[in-house]
């Protein structure tokens, strides 16, 4: 119960922090579906002087909530044995990895993986699917931060609704993770930014090993502009 209630902390700072980027975005006037606001370059420093406070408390809670989740982890008996030590200086940093779309402008139909090439990597911990370029290959026994960005348009289907899932595979590797919703309104007139943050914790018994995909459900295709996905260990 403590482990989930960590888990719902870190889903209300996720919305916190999209709710700072789409207040950015709407003084910017990039807000999908608002006016362009009138907005000053004073006004617009205030709202980047308070994302930026805001963002500093936010990282000052995943600290006490990581130590918090350590203390939990090692109090049930699930604290992962210590590694043996490795000459390799790469394997003493955290993993990370940063993917990008294989290609700018295409077509992503529903019920499909979406595709990566790897821009970036850190560590060893993290690795993209040889075979598969959909998938990420994680640990279970750890913890990881993911984010995305994928810029899509049309075509429009009046004011019909998708979603996209972060699909971990076997299903059990890690507690669900919550699709990032969106509305297809107005997106005939201009692109439409997802953006999307979460936190993958461990289960108590977790799998071998798991693979990460991102899948459309939408009742069509979308046009991706380009995509990009960051995920790193905690």
């Amino acid at each position: 119960m403590i482990i989930a209630s960590i888990a719902m902390e870190e889903l209300a700072l996720s919305y916190i922090v999209n709710a700072e980027g789409e207040k950015l975005q709407y003084v910017l006037g990039t807000l999908p579906g608002s006016h362009k606001p009138c907005a000053s370059t004073q006004e617009i420093l205030a709202v980047n002087k308070s994302a930026a406070a805001l963002l500093d408390t936010v990282m000052q809670s995943q600290m006490l909530l990581k130590g918090k989740l350590e203390k939990a982890l090692e109090a049930s008996g699930c604290k992962p044995a210590p590694e043996p030590p490795c000459n390799d200086p790469s394997c003493c940093r955290k993993s990370a990895i940063h993917l990008v779309s294989r290609c700018e402008g295409f077509s992503w139909d529903d019920g499909y993986l979406l595709s990566w090439r790897c821009r970036g990597q850190q560590g060893c911990g993290i690795r993209q699917n040889e075979e598969n370029p959909a998938l990420v290959e994680l640990d279970p026994g750890k913890a990881y931060g993911l984010n995305y960005t994928i810029n899509v348009r049309g075509p429009y289907r009046g004011d019909s609704a998708g979603a996209i899932c972060v699909k971990l595979t076997p299903c059990d590797a890690f507690p669900d993770v919550l699709p990032r919703y969106f509305s297809v309104r107005g997106l005939r007139c201009e692109p439409l930014t997802l953006h999307y943050s979460t936190v993958l914790f461990p289960q108590a018994c977790p799998s071998p090993c798991a693979d990460l995909s991102l899948l459309l459900d939408y009742g069509g295709s979308l046009f991706v502009e380009q995509a990009s996905l960051n995920i790193f260990e905690i």
